[in-house]
């Protein structure tokens, strides 16, 4: 890292040189009284000509080294999703029709700049005009234009007018993290309402038991703000608070009696709440994605505070949650996680990014770690301070491994709403509360 450093500090310093170099060399042409800017020889003209060659040259070596080691889906491996393939292929379709034309318009940019380099012998033609020049150059970009559009919309509709409905996942997104709720046996979300969201229900999902504790939790609030204010009265009846935390106080109880009535007019159904929400029963909410290899998803949307973007880079898959209402989209992986791991450029690749994170580890004294492969879940939109920490993994797995992983939840902390464990088969044929 160190030596790498030094470079770029060596070649920021010959540029500079470089730039104070030709200051230099103009100041000493007008002492002389000679107008540097103005007078160049052919042979400079030639140079800078030839130089022009030169950096096309290395130019479109560059560009063929960046394609040829990191390919043209920069380093994502192969698509882990069905739909994943059709969005490389239509990438490669523009990739197909851009590069030539990138080749061929540089190739004539430099190649002009090289033969056409100024001599006093010669004038520039005045050519202002061509109509069929420029239908030319309108016309063709124009349809090749049209097949990459045309072929973008048949790729988006198939992607998402997909008729294949798949087990339902919702992610929720916040400042700065993900939650997941599993649909559970019934495979319907149960139905959820920011009014009812709080510490205990991050979701705000709505069952009978949630109600209960809503209610439970803005009485208590209500209680203690009025026990607040009525002990800080004299006995004219005047407030012994500052006038900003008794309307702060005041503001926050109308808040929380506006909730409740709320929730009471618009939610609450009383004796029928256990049957309005009963699929809320078996949702489950976990900390991590376990998907199964070959098994559609539904994926659904919802945001808690900002707009945040869910990316799944290694799925192809990527659309906005935005406060206030759903988004969706359908994927059915592939590839499985121990797959993925298996595969060789997988392997090489992060091989090279354990020694460089080991590298660092040893260099703060820490303890050096072998870094797997895992799928993953970020935020592609700049959403706030703790942006980076927008990271969830995503494991890819068999059947089998899926329900042992539902039924016994690791680490991930099961959590339910109806209180009780759900024991879950995603193959339906088992379940049981």
């Amino acid at each position: 890292m160190e030596i790498k450093f030094i470079i770029i500090i060596t070649v920021a310093l010959f540029f500079i040189a470089l730039v104070q170099l030709m200051k230099i060399y103009d100041l000493a042409a007008k002492v002389r009284g000679e107008k540097s800017q103005e007078k160049v020889s052919r042979s400079e003209n030639m140079l800078m000509a030839n130089l022009m060659l030169v950096f096309m040259v290395v130019f479109f070596g560059f560009v063929i080294w960046l394609i040829s080691k990191y390919g043209s889906n920069s380093g994502l491996y192969t698509s882990a999703t069905i739909h994943g393939r059709d969005i490389d292929e239509l990438l490669m379709f523009n990739w197909w029709i851009i590069l030539p034309v990138f080749f061929i318009t540089n190739t004539l940019l430099f190649g002009f700049s090289w033969k056409y380099y100024h001599r006093e012998e010669r004038t520039a033609l005045y050519y202002p005009h061509n109509n069929k020049l420029e239908a030319v150059w309108t016309i063709v970009p124009a349809i090749v234009l049209a097949f990459i559009v045309i072929y973008g919309l048949m790729t988006w509709n198939k992607i998402m007018y997909n008729q294949e409905k798949g087990e339902i996942v919702e992610v929720y997104g916040y400042q700065f993290g993900w939650i997941v709720r599993y649909s559970g046996v019934d495979n319907t979300l149960g139905k959820a309402d920011y009014k009812m969201v709080s510490a205990t229900n991050p979701l705000g999902v709505i069952t009978e038991s949630t109600i209960k504790d809503t209610y439970l939790e803005i009485d208590q609030r209500v209680n203690d703000i009025d026990s607040i204010l009525s002990n800080n009265i004299n006995g004219d009846g005047e407030y012994l608070l500052p006038e900003s935390k008794v309307d702060k106080l005041q503001e926050e109880l109308d808040r929380h009696k506006r909730r409740k009535y709320r929730i009471e007019a618009s939610i609450d159904r009383k004796e029928n709440n256990v049957n309005v929400y009963e699929s809320s029963n078996d949702d489950i909410i976990v900390q991590e994605i376990h998907l199964v290899k070959d098994q559609p998803y539904t994926f659904k949307f919802r945001s808690k505070d900002v707009i945040h973007c869910p990316w799944f880079p290694h799925f192809r898959a990527q659309i906005n949650a935005v406060p206030g209402m759903e988004t969706s989209f359908a994927l059915t992986p592939t590839i499985t996680t121990a797959e993925m791991r298996a595969d060789p450029d997988v392997q090489k690749h992060w091989e090279n990014i354990n020694v460089i994170h080991n590298e660092r580890k040893r260099r703060i004294g820490e303890e050096e770690e072998r870094v797997l492969f895992d799928y993953v879940l970020m935020c592609n939109k700049i959403c706030g301070a703790g942006h980076s920490n927008m990271q969830l993994k995503v494991i890819v797995e068999t059947q089998e491994e899926f329900n042992n992983w539902i039924e016994n939840n690791g680490d991930n902390k099961r959590l339910t709403f109806s209180g009780q464990e759900v024991s879950w088969s995603k193959t339906k044929e088992q379940a049981s509360l």
